[in-house]
C-alpha cells in the first residue's frame, strides 16, 4: 500500500513537472509525462495503462518534439531569419530564462534574434521583423506543446479513472 502511494505521488509529480516543461524550455515536458505514465503502468503490471496506451503517448511525445522544432524554425524563417537570428533566439531564450524568469523566456528570443541579426548587418526594421517572427514561432510551439501535454495527461487520467 505504501509503495502504491509513492508511485502515485511520483507519477503525479512527473506529470505536473511535465506540464510545466511544456512551457519552460529547460524541462523535457512530454517525455516526463510519458515517464510518469510508464512508471504507473509498470507498477500496475500494464493492466490499466497498457503498452498500447504507452505507444499512443510516445507518438504524442514525438509529435510534440517535432512541433517544437518546426514552430520555432518556421516562425523565424517565415520572417526572414538567418542562422545568426535563430542562434540569437536560442541564446536569448537561455539568457532570458536565467535573468528574466518567465518574462525573460518571452523577451529573450526576440532580443537575441534582433541583436544577432543587427550584428550580422541587417537593417533595424528587418531585424525587428525577424525578432517578432521568432517570438511568434516560439509562442506557437509553446501553445502546441502545452495542448499535446494536456492531451497526454487527459489520456492517462481517462484510462485510470474510466
Amino acid at each position: 500500500m505504501f509503495l502504491h502511494v509513492i508511485i502515485i505521488i511520483l507519477t503525479a509529480s512527473l506529470m505536473l513537472i511535465g506540464l510545466a516543461g511544456s512551457i519552460l524550455p529547460f524541462l523535457p515536458g512530454s517525455p516526463l509525462i510519458l515517464l510518469g505514465a510508464f512508471i504507473y503502468a509498470w507498477h500496475t503490471d500494464f493492466m490499466v495503462i497498457t503498452w498500447g496506451t504507452l505507444t499512443v503517448l510516445l507518438v504524442l511525445v514525438i509529435l510534440s518534439q517535432v512541433l517544437d522544432y518546426l514552430a520555432s524554425i518556421l516562425g523565424a524563417k517565415k520572417f526572414g531569419a538567418s542562422r545568426w537570428g535563430m542562434a540569437g533566439a536560442f541564446i536569448g531564450g537561455i539568457i532570458g530564462l536565467f535573468f528574466g524568469g518567465i518574462l525573460g523566456i518571452l523577451i529573450g528570443p526576440f532580443v537575441g534574434a534582433l541583436l544577432l541579426e543587427l550584428f550580422r548587418g541587417r537593417e533595424m526594421n528587418a531585424s525587428l521583423k525577424i525578432g517578432l517572427g521568432t517570438l511568434i514561432g516560439f509562442l506557437g510551439g509553446v501553445v502546441g506543446k502545452f495542448i499535446i501535454a494536456l492531451t497526454m495527461v487527459g489520456i492517462f487520467l481517462a484510462k485510470i479513472i474510466g
